[in-house]
């Protein structure tokens, strides 16, 4: 097709172009993508990214393509066949560029500079009047940004592809990581795959459990690039690399923007399904209610509410043995002197401390301990029934007071 473009308001005649236009501008084409390659190669120098021969022929050939296409649209000449494929050419370009990972700065830049040098060229001319060269200003803009519509088309279709071919990878990465089949992967075969993935493997890990994310709620989480994670799993989990580095908890934390997650322990890699099964015991912790807070919960943190949550029933039958001398009591006064006395056995014995955490007046506390030192005895004096007491009460207070019954 050739231009055919209006310089003047809606409804006044349309300017054409001279059709000897294209032929005159022809024998610049060798210049304009000399100039336009050469303004490439100084933006990638100033950037220390210098261009090697064979991409800086692709340039070439792309520019020279454009430039060649453009003249044939200005009709000096039937239509040719770069003309037709002009669309079809850039947009593999483009993809061209994705599967190289790189952006289409390239082009852009080398499309502005033929234009400029071409615009320069055609300024001191004589012949082109002052609609035509509105007319031909058109002609060129709309022109670039059909070739740079094409280009970002083709190069946006393989960066999904890739975008998804490279989830779907890390993905299969995290499943060889977490698998419990109790044998430890092939080092090279996990080689292969984390480059497969690009990711690097490091020597220590850590497994967070993330929340099941409702699609009504907004977006998932972006979290490190480092991070393994898939949010598609039945248990979304994210495998952080190096969690134990400065600032690595609160990069966490704020990529899950404010959502509650729990972090089992930092383990070698090859440990991570450990990692995994710790960050389940305690999720079902909080699931439960026994453990609460917000944010990254870690287990670390929660050993005592772990420990004692392992075996409930022996848990039970301790409480039940050590804490024999309060079952006279009615359960409202019993509750007040299991607290009593955990807070004083918490507090070193102190019993301003203990009231403090208490909320209550110290003779209160001085009070309470003269009665539970009257049901204990000699207990309260022994620093290793003093440990089970405190044992007995701390679980008591986790799994609830049913361990009286």
């Amino acid at each position: 097709m050739s231009y055919r473009l209006r310089a003047e308001p809606r409804g006044a005649p349309a300017t054409v172009l001279p059709p000897a236009l294209g032929a005159r501008l022809r024998p610049l084409v060798p210049h304009l993508t000399e100039e336009a390659v050469d303004g490439i190669r100084r933006r990638a120098e100033a950037h220390s990214h210098p261009l090697d021969p064979t991409y800086t022929e692709t340039i070439r050939q792309a520019i020279g393509t454009a430039v060649h296409a453009f003249l044939d649209r200005l009709g000096d000449g039937p239509a040719s066949e770069r003309s037709d494929t002009v669309t079809e050419t850039f947009r593999a370009f483009g993809a061209g560029e994705a599967r190289q990972g790189r952006t289409l700065e390239c082009l852009h830049t080398g499309m502005r500079t033929s234009v400029a040098a071409a615009w320069r060229r055609l300024a001191r001319a004589e012949s082109i009047d002052r609609d035509q060269m509105a007319a031909l200003g058109e002609a060129i803009f709309a022109f670039q940004e059909e070739i740079s519509a094409a280009a970002a088309e083709g190069h946006a279709q393989v960066r999904g592809a890739g975008v998804e071919a490279l989830r779907r990878r890390r993905s299969r990465l995290l499943e060889v990581l977490l698998a419990e089949s109790g044998t430890e992967p092939d080092p090279r075969a996990l080689s292969t795959l984390a480059r497969a993935a690009r990711w690097r493997v490091p020597e220590r890990v850590a497994v967070a459990l993330l929340p099941q994310e409702d699609s009504a709620e907004g977006a998932a989480p972006v979290l490190p690039s480092d991070v393994l994670a898939d949010l598609d799993r039945l248990e979304p989990c994210a495998l952080v690399p190096d969690p134990e580095g400065p600032g690595r908890l609160r990069s966490l934390e704020r990529s899950l923007r404010g959502s509650d997650a729990v972090l089992g322990p930092t383990v070698p890699l090859e440990r991570a399904p450990v990692s995994l099964a710790r960050a389940r015991e305690l999720a079902e912790l909080v699931r439960a209610g026994m453990v609460s807070g917000r944010g990254v919960l870690r287990w670390n943190d929660h050993l005592p509410e772990l420990l004692l949550s392992r075996d409930t029933d022996l848990v039970a039958e301790m409480a039940r043995s050590r804490l024999a001398p309060l079952e006279g009591m009615r359960a409202p006064q019993r509750e007040r002197m299991a607290d009593t006395l955990l807070a004083w056995l918490a507090s070193g014995f102190n019993a301003n401390e203990a009231a403090e955490r208490l909320r209550i007046h110290p003779q209160t506390v001085r009070y309470r301990m003269r009665q539970l030192e009257e049901l204990f005895g000699a207990r309260l004096r022994e620093p290793g029934a003093r440990f089970e007491l405190e044992l007995a009460l701390r679980a008591r207070r986790l799994l609830g007071p049913s361990l009286d019954e």
